[in-house]
């Protein structure tokens, strides 16, 4: 229960004791010993205070002839009203001006009186259509929303005044119910349940801790206008991604929807999404198609290589044919860029889904028709004829080789030893078998041989029969090396197995008591 007023005992300078208590008007007035002969006049002051947006405070006294606080002292005199203006934030009106104009619907959730709230309301300009409390209880006695359900209510109404903690926890919750995205703002500790339950609780600069623990955003600085710039900056990103769907989606459409049903081989290990290796293979392949685009660009635009080799028409300084030529090349490039991705292999090694082919075969022939012959003012396009036609297919399946070969690079620079196979053991170029593993062997086994004085391996190069001689020697060797050293490991482990009951016996403890566990 909320203590709506506070007491203080006073002495004062004839020696007299008085206690004297301020507080909410109805609170005060119920101290009263005649508050039934004032109680019209008191509520008048409070409501005329309240249309001007003024909150009351009321005082009163009573004699405390004991001089303790623990006497009941006299009747209760009611001494007055005080008017008390707490005006809004300074940005409070702008910040509602600007979430309204962006469709978010602001209300006021008060415990201040109906008529503060109203003024308030209209001076901030979001509405004057507000209840009391009692209206979310089904209680209201005004007969204009005696039957709407309270969800409506809550929907059209622009504020509440003299709210208590879970009033606001109920309005959050069948705002929520509702389907409506639902931000709660505040400071207090009775805003903690309601900011906890809003989908987006926001505490102002000065908040109590309950109130900041409570929120998912925390102001740092006094006034509300950061909220509208949290809206606009977080539908600025939405929209981002928004038009990235859609432009994804669009210019892959032809393709895409194929790919549920592609061929594909499983990957003979556990696989997880390596988003380093897919962010960078991304980055390079679209690097190199776009480089590849300005290489055919310049090349058409300021070159006569392609007249001079091949033979076709002279298209430099024709913007619209040049247009055609490049969306042609970008269709072409963009388009087969799905074989190579889709494969851990080279692209040609494995054969794609045959639903997949034909989008990828049907789009491109669209698109070739559409360079060889469409001749459109509105996208500034001319026909570039079946002979440039055959130049871009060319130029597109010469640079499309390549593709394979960096997704390879890519993926073996990005492997942990990668760097280390190239600069330490040098054997990232090599073209012995196995990147020279047995090599590596031999001369490991070879440097144990030295090391238990036994005499080294002579090395002879002719002889297949003597190489594989020495090859099977050496791993007779190595097996032997490894047997060692497991009963090296073993004489370790029994040893301090000993070491552990020697110390348990010299203890006197109990070994069957104790986990037959050792660890090494």
């Amino acid at each position: 229960m909320l203590q709506l007023w506070a007491c203080s005992l006073i002495r004062r300078r004839d020696g007299k004791w008085i206690r004297v208590s301020k507080g909410a008007p109805e609170q005060i007035l119920q101290l009263a010993h005649n508050k039934n002969e004032i109680a019209a006049r008191v509520h008048s002051i409070v409501d005329k205070f309240a249309e001007r947006g003024l909150r009351s405070l009321a005082v009163a006294k009573q004699e405390v002839p004991q001089g303790n606080k623990e006497s009941a002292g006299g009747p209760w005199v009611f001494c007055g009203l005080l008017p008390l203006f707490d005006p809004p934030r300074h940005d409070s009106a702008d910040t509602i001006r600007r979430a309204l104009n962006l469709g978010v619907n602001v209300k006021m959730i008060t415990g201040d009186h109906l008529a503060i709230a109203k003024e308030t309301g209209r001076r901030l300009g979001m509405g004057t259509n507000m209840y009391p409390s009692s209206s979310l209880l089904g209680e209201s006695k005004d007969t204009s929303i005696a039957g709407l359900p309270i969800d409506e209510l809550i929907e059209k109404a622009d504020g509440f005044a003299g709210v208590f903690p879970e009033h606001k926890y109920e309005i959050v919750k069948r705002l929520q119910a509702k389907k409506h995205i639902c931000g709660m703002t505040g400071d207090g500790v009775n805003d903690a349940p309601a900011l906890k339950k809003a989908d987006i609780g926001i505490a102002v600069a000065d908040a109590t801790d309950a109130a900041r623990s409570a929120s998912d955003i925390v102001l740092t600085e006094p006034g509300l206008s950061v909220i509208i710039s949290a809206v606009l900056t977080s539908r600025a990103i939405f929209q981002r991604m928004k038009n990235y769907t859609i432009y994804a989606v669009s210019i892959t459409i032809r393709t895409i929807m194929t790919i549920s049903k592609d061929r594909v081989k499983p990957s003979p290990l556990p696989d997880s999404w390596k988003l380093r290796e897919i962010f960078v293979t991304g980055i390079v392949l679209g690097t190199y198609l776009a480089i590849v685009t300005v290489i055919f660009f310049w090349t058409a635009h300021k070159t006569t290589f392609f007249q001079r080799v091949f033979h076709v028409d002279d298209i430099r300084g024709d913007h619209n044919r040049l247009v055609a030529a490049v969306y042609l090349q970008v269709s072409i490039v963009s388009q087969a860029l799905i074989f190579v991705t889709r494969s851990r292999n080279w692209s040609f090694a494995e054969r794609p889904g045959l639903l997949l082919v034909f989008a990828f075969i049907v789009a491109q022939l669209i698109a070739t028709l559409i360079a060889v012959y469409a001749n459109w003012d509105f996208a500034f396009m001319d026909a570039i004829g079946w002979g440039w036609a055959g130049v871009i297919w060319l130029f597109s399946f010469i640079f499309y080789l390549p593709l394979d070969l960096i997704k390879f690079a890519v993926r073996y620079i990005l492997r942990g030893n990668a760097w280390e196979l190239i600069t330490e053991r040098r054997v990232a170029f090599t073209t012995k078998n196995n990147f020279g593993k047995e090599e590596r062997e031999l001369q490991w086994v070879q440097a144990q041989r030295t090391l238990h004085g036994l005499h080294p391996i002579k090395k002879e190069s002719q002889g297949l029969e003597h190489h594989e001689t020495e090859h099977h020697h050496a791993s007779n060797i190595a097996d032997q090396a490894k047997r060692r050293a497991e009963i090296a490991k073993l004489r370790e482990l029994y040893t301090l197995k000993g070491h552990v009951e020697s110390v348990v016996k010299l203890k006197g403890l109990d070994i069957d008591t104790i986990q037959q566990s050792y660890t090494v």
